[in-house]
């Protein structure tokens, strides 16, 4: 496997982490779905990397995990690596 073949399933895998990621922030706003009964705010699937919280005060407490934002990451970018793999080769040949 080429560098060239990483490089496409690696940019999927962006866009598909910071999709995730925002629709994690998307599923705790207050909306009808999710009422918010706290002002909790944890960004992160399948592993919570940033959590927010109001304890006292006008600003709220923040912290970052990186063990599992590069574990997030790492999981993305590889179930992503496998798909394309597999799309890659299921796929119908081009001849030009």
């Amino acid at each position: 496997m080429g560098i060239r073949n990483l490089i496409r399933p690696t940019v999927f895998s962006i866009l598909i982490f910071f999709s995730i990621s925002f629709l994690t922030v998307l599923f705790q706003i207050n909306s009808p779905l999710n009422r918010m009964e706290n002002s909790d705010l944890n960004i992160g699937f399948p592993f919570i990397y940033y959590n927010q919280f109001l304890i006292s005060g006008p600003l709220p407490n923040s912290g970052w995990n990186l063990l599992n934002l590069a574990l997030d990451f790492g999981i993305i970018w590889f179930l992503t690596v496998i798909g394309h793999k597999i799309f890659k080769k299921n796929a119908p040949q081009q001849r030009l």
